[in-house]
């Protein structure tokens, strides 16, 4: 049963309407009834009043690019154990991503996830379906069954989609249905490493985006190059909106070197250069959305040769502090609310998140700025965190979801 609950005089921030003020917000039956200070309903003595002071309260956080390892490989994370990472970042909605295995790329297995994600986690998950049969990049999957069966985007994630011809169909029927697009730009005949994956892929969707006037967003861009090719499409009109993770705006190949295997992840860590072109990107608006591509790997996994182990780092417990310690000099509170909340929602479609508005869901998060604490533990079953040890500020002290305190002061309560 949803709690009858205070938020007083906290710096409330609603990104849809540019509201940025000291206020109050009165949460009863699962609901925002009213913001407003002071509150015009009488406070009743069983409400739970919880005083606000010098702390941010704002929508709850939405990340469009996790992966939870369901089906498969529930023993690096699953849904349960990923909601619960997601809760003590502030995160209320995750998006996963369909690279598992089997490959969520039939209706059958789509319906499976879904159910167990309804019936074993703690916020709300929505799932997006591969491309291609197999993530192959061969044979598009029934991409009319799997929206018709809940899959909320479509995406190959991990793979670029290589074959000019079907990468096309496939944004063509995405444009027809408003399904969203998640593209990994990753030109297969390169290295990773190798920075011409990532633009020619870039510049490849981009083309076929303008040329045909078709909607698409690029997952995880960490070159300057790519940085500005969307931002010259985008003053061309070009449909296009893209993302940047925290890993990609903080650290560079030269943090990869030093911390090893916790810090390889794909796209990998650029240059100082390319970070400072992604942090312009966000402030410039040429990125629209920050996602943390919560990847979890097994330490057994992560202990072996560098290039031997799997790319990828979690995200989702950390990004709040590596945002904020990150972007502070470069983007006010609202504008980082508005990338973590109003962007995401706005991209898929969700009319009810990512808002801060009387009637709507009770979904937000209270973050304390002037929080300081050192990266040791987490709820997600992996650790591969290349921020493990690291003493970091601004960390989110309570989540709220439909209505119910979820997170406490770091602790759980669900």
């Amino acid at each position: 049963m949803s709690q009858t609950i205070a938020l007083l005089n906290g710096r409330v921030i609603n990104p849809e309407t540019s509201f940025d003020q000291v206020t109050n917000v009165l949460i009863k039956d699962g609901k925002i009834a009213e913001i407003g200070s002071p509150l015009k309903s009488a406070v009743s003595q069983d409400c739970n009043i919880i005083y606000c002071t010098d702390k941010l309260v704002c929508p709850g956080l939405i990340d469009v690019h996790v992966h939870f390892r369901t089906p498969g490989q529930e023993y690096k994370e699953n849904l349960a154990s990923g909601s619960l990472a997601a809760l003590m970042g502030g995160f209320t909605s995750v998006v996963c991503m369909a690279n598992t295995n089997p490959v969520i790329d039939n209706p059958e297995i789509l319906h499976q996830v879904l159910c167990r994600a309804e019936s074993g986690s703690f916020i709300d998950i929505y799932q997006v379906s591969s491309a291609s049969l197999g993530l192959k990049g061969e044979e598009l999957v029934d991409l009319e069954a799997m929206q018709q069966n809940g899959a909320i985007a479509i995406s190959d994630d991990g793979k670029g989609i290589q074959n000019p011809d079907l990468l096309l169909e496939v944004m063509d029927w995405c444009q027809f249905h408003a399904l969203p697009l998640l593209l990994h730009c990753e030109d297969s005949r390169f290295s990773p490493y190798d920075r011409r994956s990532e633009i020619h892929q870039a510049s490849l969707i981009l083309k076929l985006a303008e040329e045909f006037s078709l909607p698409v967003h690029l997952q995880h861009v960490s070159c300057k190059e790519t940085v500005q090719l969307v931002s010259e499409a985008k003053n061309r009109k070009v449909l296009v909106t893209c993302e940047a993770a925290p890993h990609h705006f903080s650290l560079t190949n030269t943090d990869f070197k030093k911390i090893g295997a916790n810090a390889k992840m794909n796209p990998p860590l650029r240059s100082e250069t390319d970070r400072q072109a992604v942090i312009s990107g966000l402030k410039d608006g040429t990125i629209d959305i920050i996602a943390t591509d919560h990847a979890p790997h097994t330490n057994e996994e992560k202990s072996v040769s560098i290039k031997q182990a799997p790319f990828g780092v979690i995200g989702l417990e950390t990004a709040v502090p590596v945002t904020f310690t990150t972007l502070q000099n470069h983007l006010s509170s609202a504008e980082i609310i508005a990338k973590l909340t109003l962007a995401p929602a706005k991209l898929l479609g969700f009319a009810q998140k990512g808002r801060l508005q009387v009637g709507l869901p009770a979904d937000l998060v209270v973050i304390d700025p002037k929080k300081t604490k050192y990266v040791e533990k987490f709820q997600s079953k992996s650790v591969n965190c290349p921020w493990v040890g690291k003493r970091l500020k601004s960390w989110p002290v309570m989540t709220i979801h439909n209505g119910n305190i979820v997170m406490k002061d770091g602790s759980i309560l669900v």
